[in-house]
C-alpha cells in the first residue's frame, strides 16, 4: 500500500527522481496538463482510495499563479490567484470541484509559487491565497500546506529545498492559518525512502 500521491502538472519542468519512477507500483504518481481535465485526477485519486484507504500525503507540484497583482498594479512576489494544475486550473470559483475527492486524504502539501500569498487589501479577493488555500483544505476534508512566496526548485529531480517565504497550515475546519516550519512530510522524505 502507499501512502503518497505526487500530482504533477507536466508544466512545471523538470524530471521526476529516478528513485520515484523506479518505484512506480507503490508511489502513485498522477499527471495533468493543460488538456486534462482534473476529473481524470480525482478518479485517480478515488480510485486508490477505493484500494487502499486513506492516503497519507497528496503532493501536488504545478506552477502557482505569481509574479504580479492585477488589483494593485504591481509585479513582484505576489501570488494567490490560484494554480495551474489541470484544464480549468484552481481559482477561486471553482476549488469546489475538489469536493470529489473529500476525505482520501490526510494532508495536501502544495508546491507551488505563493499559493497561500494574500497582500494587504487583496483579502476576499480573487488575489486572496490564503482564502484559497483555506477553502481547498474545507473541500478535500484534508490539512493543506502552502508557502505564500516564490518557489525555487532543481528541475533535475523536483527539489524544493527550504521553503521561500512562511509555509502555513490550512485545516479543514476553517480556522485561520497557522505559520508552521514546514509540513509534516516533505517530498524529498519520501524521495529518501524510496532511493
Amino acid at each position: 500500500m502507499s501512502e503518497y500521491i505526487i500530482l504533477r502538472d507536466t508544466r512545471l519542468h523538470g524530471t521526476l527522481p529516478n528513485a520515484f519512477t523506479a518505484w512506480w507500483n507503490n508511489l502513485n504518481i498522477i499527471t495533468t496538463s493543460g488538456s486534462t481535465p482534473l476529473r481524470n485526477a480525482f478518479r485517480s485519486i478515488n480510485d486508490l482510495y477505493r484500494e487502499h484507504g486513506r492516503m497519507h500525503t497528496l503532493f501536488i507540484l504545478c506552477h502557482g499563479f505569481a509574479g504580479q497583482s492585477e488589483r494593485l498594479g504591481v509585479c513582484g512576489d505576489v501570488g494567490g490567484q490560484g494554480l495551474q494544475l489541470g484544464r480549468e486550473t484552481v481559482l477561486h470559483d471553482n476549488v469546489s470541484l475538489w469536493e470529489q475527492i473529500q476525505g482520501t486524504v490526510d494532508n495536501i502539501v502544495v508546491y507551488a509559487c505563493a499559493a497561500s500569498n494574500t497582500e494587504a487589501g487583496n483579502e476576499f479577493t480573487r488575489e486572496d491565497g490564503r482564502y484559497l488555500m483555506g477553502a481547498l483544505a474545507i473541500h478535500t476534508n484534508a490539512t493543506v500546506y502552502a508557502a505564500n512566496r516564490i518557489q525555487w526548485y532543481n528541475a533535475s529531480n523536483f527539489d524544493f529545498g527550504r521553503w521561500e517565504g512562511q509555509p502555513y497550515r490550512f485545516s479543514s475546519s476553517g480556522y485561520d492559518p497557522r505559520p508552521v516550519s514546514h509540513p509534516p512530510v516533505e517530498l524529498r522524505d519520501v524521495a529518501s525512502v524510496f532511493a
